[in-house]
């Protein structure tokens, strides 16, 4: 049995005491640590795998979560309180000195604050689930609002001491979120004002207050080993991936670049206990990843080198093929990247438009969004009520196949086994009435007997098409404008007999916020207006994805 000490104080630097439980192992000590830092309640019972490896283990509550005192504000507090919590650590007689962090998603950013601090008693971090920067995709996406996610967490999750999440079904959650003004969703939903909420609201530019939340000019400080977990179907693959190179780039030795790893399987916003994610079985060779951080950890605070817990840099489940792959540069050096035109006919070809195709058009109806059908994201049951109309993870898109205000265009059935693995971009060139909207790109496998399971998706607002982080431009309405759409990084393979498929619209709602086709300030605005779109597929003008096939 572990040694526990419950409820221990550890003040900060300001005199706040944040609540901290203790777990050692039986065998004697001084031991390696591991730190969890957490926003959810410190009261969990501790993996473990990890106590019978030899490590001890530290839980310790946000500032103003739970048992801690102080007021919670996201992130501000996390680089101070994580570097006071270390410098505690290390004057414990039980701590050896060697600390790692562990987590996923808020636990996964604590860590990162922590190295930002300053702090140089870390020897290792695994992250799971987590963006680098949180105005690129995190709170938005592409200058879309991401509405459920940011509602659900400010608003009921974190805005008391303790999460509040279990309320939401006393509310019909779909009617709340299509209320407007946005920034008023905290009072509907019984909350009061929640500050955190209007700032992320009314800060829908990037500014000063998303930098102070950035990683982009402190990668310099991560001179430790690092393994880093993420889905295929969370929100956060492209920024883990980025994270990951930028960690590499920024290495002070080859020693540290060479050190650092990332795992990617077939998950949403943790990983899967089961084999089945959405409408698919993804086979039993998912699960053998599932204990990789336990294993990280065990070596690295054991004084172990990385190539002993997994010499390849990158490990990757490639979907459709069912089984891991590694990988030792992202993206992958085999990977081509070939270009699939949209054309008419809503056909999907590698062969380039002709000059008379002519576009197609659809009217987007805010009053009327398009809605969350599975996707990459990482609402999940712990957002009840939310969940059930916003579902990640892979799911048969057929449904939407019915709405007049989705385009849908489909390849050839192949005559051979595809993989693509990597980045994912669509250039879309389209006009529309309004002088702001939204352009949502998904990509699906259509199977044999007809189901379309998606694999990734994307969205632009349209003012922010020249840069998202610089200052949005409207539109004229009527001119036609190039639009490079970001779309979710992937692994599959489609299989023969398979077919690839896009669908085009404008909005997936709730998991991003509906444009309004106004202009005007999204926060504020009550207005709507139909927007007449048109999606244009000619040799002047060849909308197409970009997809990295694997040689």
């Amino acid at each position: 049995m572990a040694t526990i000490f419950r409820n221990v104080s550890v003040k900060m630097r300001d005199g706040i005491n944040l609540a901290t439980n203790v777990f050692l192992p039986e065998c004697p000590g001084p031991h390696p640590v591991v730190l969890i830092r957490t926003a959810y309640n410190r009261n969990f019972l501790p993996p473990a795998d990890l106590l019978s490896k030899g490590l001890a283990i530290v839980i310790q509550d946000c500032r103003g979560r739970y048992a801690s005192e102080g007021d919670f504000y996201p992130f501000i507090n996390e680089a101070n309180d994580g570097y006071d919590t270390l410098e505690w650590l290390v004057k414990q007689p039980w701590c050896n000195g060697n600390i790692g962090m562990y987590g996923a998603s808020y636990l996964a950013a604590t860590q990162f604050y922590a190295v930002i601090s300053g702090s140089k008693r870390l020897s290792t971090l695994c992250a799971q689930f987590m963006a680098g920067d949180c105005w690129k995709q995190a709170y938005y996406c592409n200058g879309a609002f991401s509405l459920g996610l940011t509602w659900s967490w400010l608003c009921f999750e974190t805005n008391s001491r303790t999460s509040e999440a279990q309320l939401m079904p006393c509310f019909d959650v779909k009617k709340l979120l299509v209320s407007t003004p946005v920034i008023e969703l905290d009072e509907k939903s019984g909350a009061g004002i929640v500050q955190s909420y209007r700032d992320f609201v009314t800060h829908n530019i990037y500014s000063d207050f998303w930098k102070q939340f950035s990683l982009q000019s402190h990668y310099e400080k991560f001179q430790m080993p690092v393994l880093l977990m993420a889905g295929w179907y969370d929100y956060y693959g492209n920024e883990m991936f980025n994270i990951f190179n930028q960690l590499r780039k920024h290495s002070k030795s080859g020693q540290i670049r060479n050190s650092h790893r990332i795992i990617v399987g077939p998950w949403t916003h943790g990983i899967n206990p089961s084999t089945v994610l959405g409408e698919i079985d993804f086979g039993v060779d998912t699960l053998k990843e599932n204990d990789a951080w336990c294993r990280w950890l065990a070596c690295i605070l054991k004084g172990k080198n990385p190539d002993e817990f997994q010499k390849a840099p990158i490990r990757i489940f490639v979907m459709g093929k069912n089984q891991w792959q590694d990988e030792y540069q992202w993206p992958p050096g085999r990977v081509q990247y070939v270009k699939w035109y949209i054309r008419e006919n809503r056909r999907l070809s590698t062969k380039p438009p002709f000059s008379t195709e002519m576009p197609d058009t659809y009217e987007f109806d805010p009053n009327h969004p398009v809605p969350t059908i599975g996707g990459n994201h990482s609402i999940g049951a712990y957002n009840p009520g939310l969940f059930e109309i916003a579902k990640p993870g892979p799911y048969d898109q057929r449904v939407l196949e019915t709405r007049k205000d989705v385009l849908v265009y489909v390849s050839d059935v192949l005559e051979h086994d595809m993989e693509i693995t990597g980045p994912v971009m669509f250039t879309l060139f389209a006009s529309s009435s309004a002088n702001d909207t939204d352009f949502v790109v998904k990509l699906a496998d259509e199977y044999p007997d007809g189901k379309s399971i998606n694999l990734s998706e994307g969205i632009i607002r349209a003012r922010f098409r020249d840069n998202v982080w610089g200052s949005p431009q409207l539109m004229v309405p009527g001119r036609i404008y190039e639009f490079k759409i970001e779309m979710a990084v992937t692994s599959n393979l489609f299989k023969k007999g398979h077919r690839i498929k896009i669908y085009i619209t404008s909005s997936n709602f709730p998991l991003w916020d509906r444009n309004h086709n106004t202009g005007k300030d999204p926060a504020f605005d009550i207005e709507f207006q139909i927007a007449k779109q048109m999606v244009f597929h000619d040799s002047l003008r060849p909308s197409h994805i970009l997809l990295p096939v694997a040689g």
